[in-house]
């Protein structure tokens, strides 16, 4: 009969690539924010209205894609510990 191995070690590194993604994404949301406020000067009018809107709009679209990484996370941090606790419940089971 094949063994079959199984770990935790392989989500939990993606589960940190994701942590390390998510945080790169909320340092460069901020410094869009930061540009966009700054850059809104140099447009008048209609220009102006139509760039704010769309600058804005962008910002929505990172801010919901940074919070599904965020929930992905915590999905996989979940995964990691039903599995982990299913493991020492099969341990304590081979052991008796």
């Amino acid at each position: 009969m094949a063994q079959i191995i199984a770990s935790t070690k392989e989500i939990s590194n993606k589960k940190q690539a994701l942590v390390t993604l998510s945080n790169s994404l909320k340092t460069q949301l901020n410094d869009l924010e930061t540009l966009g406020s700054s850059l809104s000067s140099m447009w008048e009018g209609a220009a102006k209205e139509k760039y704010s809107k769309q600058l804005k709009a962008d910002i929505v679209k990172m801010q919901s894609l940074l919070k599904t990484i965020l929930e992905f996370i915590l999905i996989l941090e979940k995964i990691i510990m039903i599995y982990n606790k299913a493991e020492k419940k099969n341990e304590a089971t081979a052991v008796s």
